[in-house]
């Protein structure tokens, strides 16, 4: 939908608000949303987190630190954000294989389906009942999985 007119910006203006204020009657979903929702800060890191996992490109707390800190936040409100995710079970760290001094950022998988349930939203349509779930959340599944083994 390209947005021309003064109905269109309004519509468009509605579902966003719509997905920002939607309730969710399972109470960790809540929460969730509210959690990324919560500052500006916590909007852009979700977004450029989910931006980068939804791409398969990885990222790295420092690297989120590095290019949104000062401009969209202090460092300390990443640093923030990605700790408090990570102890909610939000966020989780994996190793790289070949140095394990690099941790690379992943999102969980009800994290990833409570995004794609907003990003829905924002534009004012459902999801398909035949999403495949599991092609989405493979990798933050598989790296869930592996962190419950150690």
């Amino acid at each position: 939908m390209a947005l021309k007119t003064k109905k269109d910006f309004a519509e468009q203006a509605s579902n966003v608000f719509d997905a920002m204020t939607q309730s969710f009657n399972d109470k960790e979903k809540s929460h969730l949303i509210r959690f990324f929702l919560s500052t500006i800060t916590s909007r852009i890191a979700t977004t450029f987190i989910m931006s980068h996992y939804l791409s398969e490109e990885k990222i790295t707390p420092s690297k989120i630190y590095n290019q949104l800190s000062p401009d969209y936040g202090s460092k300390s409100s990443f640093v923030n954000y990605v700790a408090l995710g990570k102890k909610r079970g939000y966020l989780h760290l994996q190793s790289d294989q070949s140095d394990k001094r690099i941790k690379y950022l992943y999102p969980s998988s009800e994290f990833i389906k409570v995004w794609c349930v907003f990003l829905a939203k924002t534009k004012g349509v459902d999801l398909s009942s035949t999403i495949d779930w599991s092609s989405i959340i493979k990798q933050s599944d598989e790296i869930s999985s592996s962190l419950k083994r150690l």
